[in-house]
């Protein structure tokens, strides 16, 4: 049987995964089929074999990317196997994947940004751009929503100064959540109604789907701001949960998240701050200031290379070089 037979006429419908979902795996099956050299079948669930594709994606992909790859292969091998589809089970090594810092936009970023939304001269759904992308950056922002229900939601779903995002547009479609917005917020969401009626979306998009992410790179380049994959509107999401925390709000409550690590994964340090180790340590140099007298209080400060350069013990403080020599 092909891979790809087994999720689509197997896999998806048992486990119920959504057509997003369906067509990530697709993607990792067709890189999977270009290092075999033909269309994947379940009798290349081979430990060996799958080895090598992993290998061969770490040279040339971000290591999140291999991990999905791993964990989406091991999923349909697991399930062919669990049903006799071939003979052995996944073995398949970890991909470890680098935690890195997150990174919100600042205050003044998001200004800058707002401020470039304002140069986009063509239309959205007969909407001027500039309207519609800052009333979407805006929304995104004071919510923390992601993209996927804020582009599904209807105005049926918009009353004044209050959003409710239904829960069958949110991931895992566990509940709805409803958000209130500013009196700026909901000013430019009613400057694009231009009298559409409560079915329609308050964001329609009349391009291709992934040209969003696209235009908004755009929008942030000519703000000056980095417009790589991993600074479009999940960013503005970290801004949103960073600054929320630091006013003293529960981060993981505004974003649904069901696992607190999750969370911390969202919060920009330079936003959240957090003691440092040098705050709260004794100062060593206060106290060997106290050891070596009042003599290295007035000493010339140390060059910027760090330490004394040359004859070290020469260059010495005085009653310094006496603690040294005992």
């Amino acid at each position: 049987m092909l891979c790809r037979q087994l999720l689509l006429d197997l896999y998806a419908p048992l486990r119920g995964i959504e057509d997003r979902t369906i067509e990530l795996y697709g993607f990792t099956l067709d890189a999977f089929s270009a290092s075999l050299g033909h269309e994947c079948s379940v009798d290349d669930f081979d430990e060996l074999l799958v080895a090598r594709f992993l290998s061969a994606r770490k040279r040339t992909h971000a290591a999140a990317t291999v991990a999905k790859d791993r964990s989406q292969l091991r999923a349909l091998w697991e399930f062919a196997a669990r049903r006799g589809l071939c003979p052995t089970f996944p073995t398949i090594a970890l991909v470890k994947i680098p935690e890195r810092i997150p990174e919100a936009w600042l205050t003044e970023d998001m200004v800058a940004i707002l401020a470039s939304c304002e140069k986009e001269q063509t239309t959205i759904a007969d909407i001027p751009a500039r309207l519609w992308w800052r009333a979407i950056v805006l929304l995104a922002y004071e919510t923390g929503e992601r993209i996927t229900p804020i582009l599904s939601l209807p105005w049926s779903n918009v009353v004044g100064c209050t959003v409710m995002f239904r829960a069958e547009s949110r991931k895992n479609k566990t509940r709805d959540i409803r958000r209130g917005v500013s009196v700026a917020c909901g000013d430019a969401l009613w400057a694009i109604k231009q009298g559409r009626s409560g079915d329609q979306l308050v964001f329609p998009w009349d391009r291709g789907r992934t040209y969003i992410w696209g235009r908004l790179g755009i929008i942030l380049e000519r703000a000056g701001m980095p417009h790589n994959r991993y600074c479009k509107f999940h960013r503005i999401r970290k801004t949103t949960a960073s600054y929320f925390e630091a006013g003293g709000g529960n981060a993981q409550r505004l974003l649904d998240h069901a696992d607190p690590a999750t969370t911390r994964k969202y919060l920009d340090p330079r936003i959240v701050k957090t003691p440092q180790a040098c705050d709260l340590l004794p100062s060593v140099f206060s106290h060997y200031q106290e050891v070596v007298g009042t003599a290295c209080l007035n000493s010339p400060p140390p060059p910027s290379t760090g330490g004394y350069g040359g004859d070290q013990a020469s260059e010495l403080p005085a009653a310094a070089k006496a603690t040294a020599s005992r």
